[in-house]
């Protein structure tokens, strides 16, 4: 009942101020540009507008970024749908049958088909992020720090195992993040360490200046190739407000896959809606009674990745409220937000702010709802953003980066972090390594390696102490196990073809 309490909250307080509304929808509509532009994601979007909710109180700062957060992973469709091109990595099963679908002259089915599904995957999760995040608090209130050690390894060993191709670089990603993150005062000794006599580096790298370099920045030099790319959407006739109950026929099992798999993913550490998308197809494909319609403008293929990318939301917003710790990129940036607003993300967020908890329960319910009015009845506006030339749009971006990073602490030292960042990261993109486990070992490094050398101390440098506290060894086993699962999946399949 928390949680309905917390959300009850959540609705008086923006009743009583029914101008943030108007934010609701501010933010979600931005956030549907975004996805729908190739090349601008979700955590551009949210990055982008960090720096603009600094003059914000924390409540209407939240209530903006879940906004766009909620906006973009749904606007990714119109793309995908009308160019074949995935707005955002979230997208790109959806291309598979709605791009095939569009083609056949049924565009707006396939689009207003999309959006229902992102509705009920954001709704779905939405009512499990209510009930879970309270409860999941509570038992995190008995974690100690070799809980939150192993916490943050598993994290660290998922992303790793489902989001880089190869596994190799994968870690070698992650370890690079995790570097990132050791660079300036030591949190236990409080020596300076990784500044190379900089003394602009003894706090570390801003965590904003960083996450604009690897999303902004990087994105900005990845795309550049494709500054004079002529894109023409596919023509749609009238879309129709809701899908028809033809259209919806025999496509519960899609419904019911995508929002329970997308919802665990979501509460997964850094996985993310690609992973989730992937898995939900596949999966709607192997139970379906007519597989091979799959690819060719199927409307479950559809339904199945849409309401699988669409209910991460909800469930990345679980572990990053209850334990601090990001279900996916977006919601890193998201922590960011909150620890600069001078709110501490954790079981502790449930007792010392009920009404931000109630605030963001509420908001992201909402934002579905307005997200869903926004994306069916500007689709129009979407279609013809699609043409707008990236060369106009990217120095923009840029600019917008370059203002955020320099402001948000009034120092140029963090423009160069955001530009020597960016380069790298561009660098490691076109060297195929994966974004994710940076991204993931630089926000979770600090938990890592701070409950880790407590508990030693505190444990006076014995190990063993590990063993004594089975829920941590039980998160550190699934995170080995989720690590070798390829190996250890083909070694079955090798032993099972000699047999």
């Amino acid at each position: 009942m928390e949680g309905l309490a917390s959300f009850q909250i959540g609705f008086q307080y923006l009743l009583h101020q029914p101008s943030l509304l108007l934010l609701v929808f501010a933010g979600c509509f931005f956030g549907i540009v975004f996805g729908a532009i190739p090349g601008l994601t979700g955590a551009l979007a949210v990055t982008l507008l960090l720096p603009f909710t600094y003059s914000m109180s924390s409540e209407t700062g939240l209530i903006v970024l879940v906004s766009v957060y909620v906006g973009s992973i749904s606007g990714a469709l119109i793309s995908a749908t009308l160019l074949n091109i995935p707005g955002t990595p979230a997208a790109i099963c959806t291309t598979f049958d709605g791009a095939p679908m569009a083609r056949q002259g049924r565009g707006g089915d396939a689009l207003v088909l999309g959006s229902f599904a992102s509705l009920i995957g954001g709704l779905f999760s939405g009512v499990c992020l209510i009930f879970i995040a309270p409860k999941l608090a509570k038992i995190a209130l008995i974690f100690g720090s070799w809980e939150y050690f192993a916490m943050g390894v598993m994290g660290l060993c998922v992303v790793v195992s489902l989001c880089a191709k190869d596994r190799i670089k994968g870690l070698m990603s992650a370890i690079f993040g995790l570097l990132m993150c050791m660079v300036g005062m030591d949190p236990v000794s409080s020596v300076n360490r990784l500044t190379f006599g900089n003394w602009q580096l003894n706090g570390g790298f801003d965590t904003l200046a960083t996450l604009m370099g690897l999303f902004a920045l990087a994105e900005v030099l990845k795309q550049i190739k494709t500054f004079n790319q002529d894109l023409e959407p596919i023509k749609i006739q009238k879309v129709k407000l809701w899908p028809s109950l033809n259209l919806l026929k025999g496509t519960a099992r899609a419904f019911s896959v995508g929002s329970l798999l997308g919802t665990f993913v979501g509460i997964l550490p850094g996985v993310g809606s690609a992973t989730a998308s992937m898995l939900s197809y596949n999966q709607v494909q192997q139970m379906s009674k007519e597989p091979e319609k799959f690819g060719t403008g199927h409307g479950e293929g559809i339904i199945a990745s849409e309401t699988a990318n669409n209910a991460v939301c909800g469930g990345a917003l679980i572990p990053m409220m209850a334990l601090g710790i990001p279900g996916d990129l977006v919601t890193a940036v998201l922590l960011g937000a909150l620890v600069v607003h001078g709110i501490q993300p954790g079981p502790q967020l449930f007792t010392s702010s009920g009404t931000l908890v109630g605030i963001i329960f509420f908001t992201y319910i909402i934002a579905n709802i307005v997200m869903y009015i926004l994306q069916m009845g500007l689709l129009r506006v979407y279609i013809k953003l699609l043409k707008v030339p990236l060369n106009y749009l990217l120095p923009l971006i840029l600019l917008m980066c370059m203002v955020g990073a320099i402001t948000s602490n009034n120092r140029v030292f963090d423009a160069w972090t955001l530009f020597v960042i960016g380069v790298i990261g561009f660098i490691l993109l076109n060297c195929e390594f994966s974004l994710p486990p940076i991204v993931l070992g630089f926000i979770l490094g600090s938990i890592v390696e701070s409950n880790f050398r407590t508990a030693i101390i505190a444990s006076q440098g014995s190990v063993l102490a590990l063993f004594d506290r089975p829920i941590a060894v039980c998160l550190l086993a699934f995170g080995i196990v989720m690590l070798f699962w390829d190996s250890i999946r083909n070694r079955r399949k090798v032993l099972k073809n000699k047999c």
